[in-house]
């Protein structure tokens, strides 16, 4: 390969790990009884965020309540795939307690356990 000779980043060895893992990415299910019935709670599903999507969202809002519902309307998916909230949903979203807002942004990241064993699993492999 010359250095003028222009390389998809997808062909790269990091890019081909990278596509590879972005096709494996598993959906999150969250569950939120506050906005469901009794019997029935809300079900929002989620990939998870990309660096490029966290550095945006901190870069665009300057509270993290704002970021909070912003990943919220970003991030939430349907059943079938479809964005669950929008833009005009925001409103509203500021204005629900921030415990649930919190809460159901900190199982779209991902559980805080699992995120601490798996520092500790790396942290005993050095």
């Amino acid at each position: 390969m010359s250095d003028n000779e222009i390389v998809h980043p997808d062909e790269t060895p990091f890019g081909k790990v990278h596509v590879k893992r972005q096709a494996t990415r598993k959906v999150r299910c969250i569950k939120v009884p506050e906005w469901g019935t009794k019997k029935k709670p809300l079900l929002l599903y989620a990939y998870p965020l990309t660096t490029g999507q966290v550095m945006e969202l901190e870069g665009k809002y300057p509270t993290n309540t704002e970021q909070n519902v912003m990943q919220m309307i970003m991030q939430c998916l349907d059943l079938t795939g479809k964005n669950y909230f929008s833009l005009l949903d925001k409103t509203a979203l500021m204005n629900e307690p921030s415990e649930i807002i919190g809460r159901v942004c900190v199982s779209l990241n991902g559980e805080l356990g699992s995120f601490e064993k798996e520092l500790k699993k790396n942290n005993d492999q050095q």
